[in-house]
């Protein structure tokens, strides 16, 4: 049987873990045509419950259509327009029917249309040589609203953060911004992990997308749903694990969905030729980490010398009395204001990431750290 977990990739059905009142939720959301800002930590699995709740209405409400668009790596206002052009063929699969909905609904501007072969789909590209980016963006927004005059239709737009990078985002927010609140019979899900570009862009009076979408934070899995669902991932390939063993691996990756299904896959392996033992499990972390330890090592090389104490110190803390004099002392920080600073860069450059206290995002960072800082 091949090894059921993953963790480079998007998972959904038998090899997504539950969330399932999370897929209620944005269900629900979907349904009255309520925006909602979707975020969390990275690698967490924000896509994958939207890619999941996606597939759940393809099964169950096939009236409502469903658009995904991958906004990471994207620049740029022409960026972010071709990567929604290229998926239309999402919500209208006949290439005849979609050329013919192009024809009537975009003006003074022309687009490239071909056939993915791997869908073998109708692939729109627009043309941005001689067209006024604002009336190409009028025109893809005019051509959703046609489609959602047929069905309800819900777009996820997954790392949303990279519009507040654009040199032109304040503009192209407005304008964006502008469209979709005329948008009735659509429900825009906004989704991304650099939390402090979301809020800066969802919750500052002075952005064009302030309360324009509900809040809605990705919560870790409980442990109570990880342990059933590892079983059964297990038993299927006639591995079995004991409950308690299960519970241990979850609490030893902080319920952390990558580093949990990055664990099992190295652990399913080595069940093919042994049994548990506490050796094995400890031999499986060693080696995640030191797989990282090239990465780790060129990061924390170019950190300042202040920014290295400060992480000692929230490693030392748990993200907790950060400021204290004798915490100070002991990393041989003079002043709380280096502290702060430091705090701001080392977020910035989304090392940690404040949750209450503040926490080193990447788990095996943390893990790292504590072998080789």
């Amino acid at each position: 049987m091949k090894n059921p977990f993953t963790y480079s990739n998007i998972v959904t059905g038998p090899y997504f873990c539950n969330r399932k009142k999370e897929q209620d939720d944005l269900l629900e959301f979907i349904r009255a045509s309520q925006n909602v800002l979707l975020y969390s930590h990275r690698r967490t699995g924000k896509s994958s419950l939207i890619k999941q709740v996606f597939l759940n209405i393809k099964h169950q409400s096939p009236d409502i259509g469903t658009l995904y668009i991958d906004l990471y790596g994207t620049t740029s206002e022409k960026e972010f327009m071709t990567r929604v052009f290229q998926q239309l063929n999402v919500l209208e699969t006949n290439t005849d029917k979609l050329l013919n909905l192009l024809k009537s609904s975009i003006n003074k501007f022309s687009f490239q249309i071909s056939v993915d072969p791997a869908t073998n789909s109708p692939t729109i590209t627009p043309a941005f040589k001689s067209a006024d980016e604002s009336l190409v963006l009028k025109n893809l927004m005019e051509l959703l609203v046609k489609f959602s005059t047929k069905r309800k239709i819900v777009i996820a737009l997954d790392e949303f953060q990279e519009v507040g990078k654009y040199a032109n985002a304040d503009s192209f927010e407005k304008q964006l911004r502008s469209y979709i609140q005329q948008q009735s019979n659509i429900c825009y899900i906004f989704s991304g992990s650099q939390q402090h570009l979301l809020t800066a862009m969802f919750q500052s009076q002075n952005r064009a997308f302030y309360q324009q979408a509900s809040s809605y934070p990705l919560k870790q899995i409980e442990t109570e749903h990880y342990i059933p669902w590892m079983e059964k991932l297990f038993n299927d390939g006639s591995l079995s694990i004991s409950k308690a063993n299960l519970k241990r691996i979850v609490e030893r990756f902080e319920n952390h969905p990558m580093y949990i299904q990055l664990f099992c896959f190295f652990l399913w392996r080595e069940l093919q030729h042994e049994s548990w033992n506490d050796q094995t499990v400890n031999m499986i972390e060693r080696v995640m980490i030191d797989q990282k330890h090239l990465e780790y090592q060129t990061l924390w090389d170019n950190l300042s010398i202040n920014q290295k104490k400060t992480l000692k110190l929230v490693l030392m803390n748990d993200g907790q009395n950060l400021f204290a004099a004798e915490e100070l002392t002991i990393v041989n920080i003079k002043t709380a204001s280096i502290v702060t600073r430091c705090l701001k860069t080392l977020s910035e450059k989304e090392i940690l990431v404040k949750n209450g206290n503040y926490i080193i995002q990447d788990l095996f960072l943390k893990k790292w750290l504590a072998l080789n800082a």
